[in-house]
């Protein structure tokens, strides 16, 4: 079915439900879901190497990317763009980088040290810990997005383990949203939904360097890839648009109920499959 051996109707009809469910709920936190989608990829579609199934991630993120961006940065007018472009040169060649050379490494090794990452993510933000910004401190960055809303950004602090961070997240095959996020906030102290509504254009940078890496290494089913990734888009569509209806505290909750349920999942994952 569809160019792929072994693949029943059964097994592609839950697949594409959960594809769409998936986008859904992490597009209302400005993330591509890669590290749900994944491992579900890897449970049901036992007939594909973890490489190609990471490509068919990394494609649906990226389809995924440009939806939450029109309506984050459009509609929500969420996104700082200046902050954005800058972390996406380094995020860019850091996904490229490990979408690239991911191919020879052991995927346990992946899975168990992004899953230790989110961990540690989740806990700092539970505790709502901040690193304190001394405006007017060399690379501190003061911003005012389009809403009215003003904060200092350390730049110099989130550079580095955002680049490490996407040089990861393009091994393993997500799009990173899931530190980067953290990171922004708990390092940068940008606000917590512009962190959400800025990494959508990470999403599409990070998701799509990596890709390019994939594609030029393995192979991809093209037909399944693609009609995955169209039941992505509108998941991102519905849930991009239920997030601004939503107070801090319950996008703090929520994202740290998420973090911690992506890592145990890959963690399981890791181990069983």
């Amino acid at each position: 079915m569809l160019g792929v051996e072994g693949l029943t109707p059964a097994t592609f009809f839950v697949v594409l439900i959960a594809s769409s469910g998936i986008s859904l709920l992490f597009s209302i936190f400005g993330r591509g879901g890669g590290e749900f989608k994944l491992p579900f990829f890897v449970t049901f579609l036992t007939m594909l190497p973890f490489f190609d199934l990471a490509t068919i991630s990394l494609f649906g993120i990226l389809l995924q990317g440009i939806t939450m961006l029109a309506i984050y940065g459009g509609r929500h007018k969420l996104v700082d763009w200046p902050l954005a472009f800058a972390l996406s040169a380094v995020v860019g060649p850091a996904a490229f980088l490990g979408g690239y050379i991911s191919i020879g490494i052991e995927a346990i090794y992946l899975k168990l040290t992004f899953a230790a990452m989110m961990v540690v993510s989740a806990v700092l933000m539970l505790q709502g810990r901040t690193v304190s910004i001394k405006p007017g401190s060399f690379g501190v960055w003061h911003r005012k997005n389009p809403t009215g809303v003003e904060y200092d950004i350390n730049l110099l602090l989130i550079l580095v383990p955002v680049g490490i961070v996407a040089l990861v997240a393009g091994m393993v095959g997500i799009s990173g949203g899931a530190l980067i996020i953290p990171i922004c906030s708990i390092l940068g102290g940008v606000p917590l939904s512009v962190a959400i509504g800025t990494n959508t254009l990470l999403i599409l940078i990070s998701s799509g360097t990596a890709f390019v890496g994939h594609v030029i290494r393995g192979t991809t089913p093209w037909a399944l890839t693609i009609i995955l990734a169209a039941a992505g888009v509108i998941g991102a569509f519905v849930g991009s648009n239920l997030h601004v209806g939503l107070k801090d505290r319950v996008l703090r909750v929520g994202f740290v109920l998420l973090l911690f349920a992506a890592a145990i999942w890959m963690i399981l994952k890791a181990y069983l499959v």
